[in-house]
């Protein structure tokens, strides 16, 4: 990983994180990882994985674990997407976060049953179809950024 590349992906997750108050219970981040994914770049992945993780889970209320289960649901749905679907094509980008959005859903349930916590499930539905709303759009100027700044070297 060079030292430009390197220097997107911070630039990207302070925005991200930048963004992600604006939009509580809203990963932004996920975008990173789907643009990251569809590059093909295992090395690249795994560290931003292992950031994002980091960052995500120290930023959250819920006990360790629920963003470990949600990006591994989207590494999971992206690989057997992939099978069907070309990878940058928008119809598979809106699926993912259809699937994400119900995974916000269940994942967030079930960890805050487990803590015993209670979340209105009005709200937490709502917050799963904002996620759904959210990724594409993020994924698209996550895309179109990306490709304008680090140029075609890095898109597949």
């Amino acid at each position: 990983m060079n030292f430009s590349n390197l220097v997107w992906w911070a630039c990207f997750i302070v925005a991200g994180v930048w963004l992600q108050q604006g939009l509580p219970g809203v990963d932004v981040l996920v975008a990173g990882l789907l643009v990251s994914l569809q590059e093909r770049r295992h090395y690249q992945t795994f560290w931003l994985l292992l950031v994002l993780l980091l960052v995500q889970e120290g930023a959250g209320t819920l006990a360790f674990g629920s963003t470990v289960l949600w990006y591994g649901g989207l590494v999971v749905f992206f690989n057997v997407g992939r099978w069907l679907f070309e990878a940058e094509n928008l119809a598979f980008v809106v699926l993912l976060s259809l699937g994400l959005g119900a995974c916000h859903f269940l994942f967030t349930l079930m960890m805050a049953s487990l803590q015993q916590l209670d979340i209105p499930q009005d709200r937490l539905f709502l917050e799963s179809v904002w996620q759904a709303c959210v990724v594409p759009p993020a994924w698209w100027l996550t895309h179109i950024v990306r490709r304008r700044c680090m140029g075609d070297a890095y898109t597949v």
